[in-house]
């Protein structure tokens, strides 16, 4: 195992604690059981060096391990779903902070593997939930983690573009659109350009047309006092700041991620929890 750990280290060039975390996906283990035994079984170690050849190729771990961490939820993740990251983890406990009132209805559009919904639902017991994607293969993953949480009574899924279909007011409307500006998109990391479903990651032009249409359409769709939340790339609050000003939408706010950058828009005036 030592050795193991050690090859995967240089290989990806990362240090001894990274590695035992790498191995531990694949074999689905906990990091400390590594520790625990000497020998490596010929098949464990012919997995581990197959995952490592697909890693240095630029393929994400999770696609190879086939879950992800998202708050205390471990999940299904299938290739060609988009990865939620910890900065929507963050969104989601800004959103807990930040409404008046617990949701009893909540939409999300894009959901992807279902982390938002499925974390939305375990904070909020009482709330009904509908989680809407364009793409199959994401209703599909989503359907599934739905189903080992136990939510299926709870969450419904409906294939859709944008808010084609819904029907009603929500409390709370959420997603993380596609917000990547299509000159960027060669620029991004070769794991998220060659692996990760251009759908999610694509924002248009200016990054932002997506956003725009679910503001502008979203307005017929939420209660009085309901809040829309979005994740927005930060060279984008001016262009969106303008486009909420345009349309006499004066309860906005931007807020800053852990990093200290802009990254989330709130519609809808919440007023943060002390």
């Amino acid at each position: 195992m030592r050795e193991l750990i050690k090859t995967v280290s240089r290989e990806l060039s990362t240090d001894s604690y990274d590695a035992g975390q790498i191995i531990a996906g694949i074999l689905r283990r906990r990091p400390y059981e590594l520790y625990l035994v000497d020998e490596v079984s010929a098949c464990a170690r012919n997995a581990v060096l197959s995952c490592l050849a697909k890693l240095k190729k630029g393929m994400p771990l999770e696609y190879i391990t086939g879950t992800v961490q998202f708050r205390d939820h471990t999940l299904r993740i299938d290739a060609g779903v988009f990865i939620p990251r910890a900065e929507t983890e963050y969104m989601v406990e800004l959103i807990q902070k930040s409404m008046r009132r617990d949701p009893g209805r909540i939409l999300e559009i894009g959901t992807g593997c279902g982390a938002i919904s499925i974390a939305l639902a375990s904070l909020y017991p009482d709330a009904h939930i509908i989680a809407t994607d364009v793409s199959s293969e994401a209703i599909d993953n989503a359907r599934h983690n739905i189903r080992d949480c136990a939510l299926e009574h709870r969450i419904g899924l409906i294939r859709c573009s944008t808010y084609f279909g819904i029907r009603g007011e929500f409390d709370l409307i959420v997603s993380n659109p596609p917000y990547i500006p299509r000159p960027r998109i060669d620029h991004l990391p070769e794991s998220v350009r060659e692996f990760e479903p251009m759908l999610a990651l694509d924002g248009g032009h200016r990054g932002t047309e997506f956003t725009q249409r679910l503001i502008f359409e979203g307005r017929d769709h939420m209660q009085g006092d309901g809040v829309m939340v979005f994740e927005i790339d930060e060279e984008a609050v001016d262009t969106l700041a303008g486009f909420l000003d345009y349309h006499k939408i004066g309860s906005f706010r931007f807020v800053k991620d852990l990093c200290g950058r802009y990254r989330y828009l709130f519609i809808g005036a919440p007023n943060e929890k002390s």
